[in-house]
């Protein structure tokens, strides 16, 4: 039988409809606010980024203005006919091409009558021999470019006469004439070779400053200090377009003067968001900005906010839909869940009774303040109180009195690091029962949470019986040491006379004997010169830890060598030492046991042919790692572990001389220094001990 499909509008009421239908309307008047706030901003930024364009280009002309000024101040303040050395030096003090990026230079321009024209030549070809005026005209008084500076870069405008073309001539007659700063309408400068847009700065000077009038004006004018332009020079001196989002152009009434706005820029954006005209008045002329959003104001403006508002706002009403319907069928569902909840709740809760209260531990919950609230049946069974004479109390009343002034301040140090761990790692702590009998105890602390209170629980075990039993065993380890040292110490005496009665029994009887007594003498001298070692061996085990050795300087290298060269000496041995490490402290015996051991190990079990063996070591931050390398007759690696354990040899004593605790010792003394010892070998061909040494600072 199939299942009726419900239609959703019958689960919703009329408040569910209509919260999703102001939802929606909600949602469109904030996409609208948003895109209309995107908008304006964009507006104000590009607004913002045209003025800041207008005001850097006005405010550089300024620049360059104050530079001319500074000209036409020094040459009317020292001298009107200023020599070419001293407008060079005027010049470089003002590092122009670092100081007015833009300028192609700074000039003087002199207004000379036809009848002074013969003396003012002579007085210039003095220091310039080949200075001349050009082109000819047939004005009544000559404006030639006198002195430009840098002189490399200008050189074709030097001589250049004002009156030749119209555009130059009349900015210059109109600065002498307003005494004011103008420039000229768009030229061709001589010296630029790629002959783009251009034009001149002028600011006179006059020899008295009596100019008030248009006649005293013209009668006392002497000359012009001037620059020279290259428009997209000074737009690159002025200006980065990495550092803008806006491009444009300027006109000169119809002339052109620098233009951006072409397809062949590639922040050009053919379909600006924004754009706007403005004319400012220049100097005299009227410079005409179009202006408008580049590519990079569209892509760097473009949000998405909007579009993410709206279409938010649509989900968020589909999601209020689908949730008000799912919410209406799941309530039931809900409640049901909620019970099965509070039933699975109530299970735990007693399952973690049931944990607490069959603990083989003591178990104490207490608040933040100490209090106890909570004890398990072993709490009361190990202090011998009743739940009514704990609950409620402080925890201080279960600690010796003699620690109960301190505990409060104990408690207080772990609420500030509440990690868990083990309380009073590194002192003695005691437990006292209500008769006041105090044990040995090992506390657990945590703390936990239980709704907004802190709690802290305490886990106490009585560690009376573990105490006795470690004191029983480190006296036992005390006595079994002190008797291996005693009974190795005491046993040498009668071997060595066991050894020296063999020698006078052989010197006694060496003509008459015969080959076997010959050989059991010799096998008699052999085996107590086994035991003689074996104890040597078994005093040196028992005197490990006994003293941790002074520490001094030792040179490993040097150490090493001497240990090789005490060895017995063969042809066939030969040792290489890889040590390079500085001095080190050290206690020097322990060290030295080990490499005599495992460098005689090396021998003994050498093999056929020629034995090579191979010291290296390492440092590391915190230890020193050494190496004792053979290519002798290995290690099966199934007994690597065995070769460390008391009297273990795997080759037949008679075979090879030793009491098998060689590398027991070394296993001790590395034990007792806190080191790591491993071998390496895969039992055919060569072996490797690799140990670690502490380093001490």
């Amino acid at each position: 039988m199939t299942k009726k499909q419900v239609s959703p509008a019958r689960f919703l009421h009329w408040y569910h409809w209509l919260v999703v239908f102001a939802s929606l309307l909600l949602t469109v008047t904030a996409w609208k606010i948003s895109d209309n706030q995107i908008q304006a901003k964009r507006a104000a930024l590009f607004k913002a980024q045209s003025e800041l364009l207008l005001t850097q280009i006005s405010e550089r002309m300024s620049h360059y203005e104050i530079a001319l000024k500074a000209g036409a101040a020094a040459v009317q303040t020292y001298s009107l006919q200023t020599p070419a050395s001293d407008w060079k030096t005027f010049s470089d003090t003002l590092n122009i091409s670092e100081s007015y990026p833009g300028i192609n230079g700074i000039g003087i321009i002199y207004h000379i009558p036809k009848s002074e024209l013969d003396s003012f030549l002579i007085q210039q070809r003095k220091t310039r021999p080949n200075f001349a005026i050009h082109p000819q005209q047939q004005e009544q008084a000559y404006w030639p470019i006198t002195y430009i500076e840098p002189v490399e870069h200008n050189m074709k405008a030097v001589g250049l006469d004002m009156a030749f073309e119209h555009n130059r001539f009349s900015a210059a007659k109109k600065a002498r004439d307003t005494a004011s700063t103008q420039i000229t309408a768009p030229i061709v400068l001589v010296q630029d070779a790629k002959k783009t847009p251009g034009f001149l700065q002028f600011i006179p000077f006059y020899d008295t400053s009596e100019i008030t009038s248009l006649a005293q004006r013209q009668t006392h004018f002497v000359g012009l200090v001037y620059a020279p332009f290259i428009m997209y020079k000074l737009m690159e001196g002025t200006l980065q377009q990495s550092n803008r989002q806006i491009v444009f152009s300027i006109f000169d009434g119809k002339d052109n003067l620098y233009d951006e706005l072409t397809e062949s820029n590639h922040h050009y954006d053919d379909k600006p968001l924004f754009s706007k005209t403005v004319t400012l008045n220049m100097y005299g002329r009227p410079w005409t900005f179009h202006i408008q959003s580049a590519l990079s104001f569209r892509t760097s403006t473009h949000s998405s906010q909007p579009l993410i508002i709206l279409g938010s706002g649509i989900l968020i009403d589909a999601l209020l839909l689908f949730i008000f319907v799912t919410l209406t069928r799941a309530q039931n569902s809900a409640m049901a869940i909620a019970n099965q909840i509070t039933h699975s709740l109530a299970i735990k809760e007693e399952y973690y009774r049931h944990i607490i209260e069959s603990a083989p531990c003591g178990i104490i919950i207490t608040s933040d303040e100490g209090v106890i609230e909570q004890i398990n049946p072993q709490t009361k069974s190990l202090f011998g109180y009743t739940d009514d004479e704990l609950i409620g109390k402080k925890i201080e009343m279960l600690v010796p009195s003699r620690f109960q002034p301190n505990h409060p301040q104990h408690r207080n140090s772990f609420h500030k690091n509440p990690s868990h761990r083990q309380m009073g790692i590194g002192r003695e702590i005691f437990g006292m029962t209500k008769s006041g009998y105090e044990f040995p105890a090992e506390i657990g602390i945590a703390q936990f949470k239980d709704g907004n209170d802190l709690k802290v629980l305490a886990t106490i075990i009585d560690m009376a019986e573990h105490v006795k039993i470690t004191e029983e065993l480190k006296r036992s380890n005390k006595e079994l040491n002190d008797f291996a040292y005693v009974a190795s110490h005491d046993l040498k005496a009668p071997l060595r006379g066991i050894m020296q009665l063999s020698c006078w029994i052989e010197e006694d009887i060496i003509e008459f004997a015969n080959e076997e007594t010959k050989e059991n003498l010799s096998l008699l001298k052999s085996r107590t010169a086994r035991l003689e070692s074996l104890l040597e061996d078994l005093l040196s085990y028992s005197r490990v830890g006994r003293k941790g050795g002074e520490i001094q300087r030792a040179n490993v290298h040097e150490l090493v060598l001497n240990i090789f060269d005490l060895q017995p000496s063969s042809e066939n041995i030969s040792m290489t030492c890889d040590i390079t490490l500085p001095e080190i402290n050290t206690p020097i015996a322990p060290l030295e046991t080990i490499f005599r051991n495992l460098i005689g190990n090396a021998i003994k079990h050498k093999g056929e042919g020629k034995l090579m063996i191979d010291v290296s070591g390492q440092e590391h931050i915190t230890h020193y790692q050494f190496s004792v390398a053979d290519n002798g007759v290995g290690i099966d690696p199934k007994y690597h572990q065995q070769i460390f354990e008391l009297f273990k040899t795997l080759r037949p004593r008679d075979d090879v001389e030793g009491s098998g605790m060689g590398l027991s010792i070394i296993k001790k003394l590395l034990d007792y220094h806190k080191g790591e010892i491993n071998v390496i070998s895969d039992g055919i061909s060569g072996t490797c001990f690799t140990f670690t040494w502490p380093k001490i600072l």
